[in-house]
């Protein structure tokens, strides 16, 4: 009676895992092939503002930044985790501040790896505190 009451459970988290993930399958975000224009403003701690544009075949944020040398980070099982964007360290243990990603004027719900690149889109990294 007990090895029925587990088989049943891991049969439920197994198909709760599946209706997940086929979920997250079919609502991820698009990604365009070819050649993009975006556009990246960067947005200092200091309030300064620098724009990139940059042409690229990547599908994804991440990989065009990193090659362009805009930002460094470190690999995490969440996906890059940005500490240095355009030469400025975010440091949370020294001012709570990080990098915020935000695609057009909304804030990124992924992590800059999962940010597919469109053709004319507009990204903004801003220096957050707390």
């Amino acid at each position: 009676m007990k090895n029925k009451k587990i088989a049943i459970a891991v049969l439920a988290v197994v198909l709760v895992a599946a209706l997940m993930a086929g979920l997250w399958w079919f609502t991820r975000p698009e990604t365009q092939e070819g050649s993009k224009s975006i556009t990246v403003t960067v947005v200092h701690k200091d309030g300064s503002e620098k724009v990139f544009t940059y042409k690229t075949n990547e599908e994804y944020l991440g990989p065009v930044l990193t090659a362009e040398g805009l930002i460094q980070g470190d690999d995490s099982e969440y996906g890059m985790m940005i500490h240095t964007v355009d030469g400025e360290k975010a440091d949370y243990t020294v001012d709570q501040g990080w990098w915020q990603i935000l695609i057009g004027d909304e804030a990124s719900t992924v992590g800059i790896d999962s940010i597919p690149v469109t053709d004319g889109g507009e990204y903004q990294l801003v220096y957050t505190v707390g």
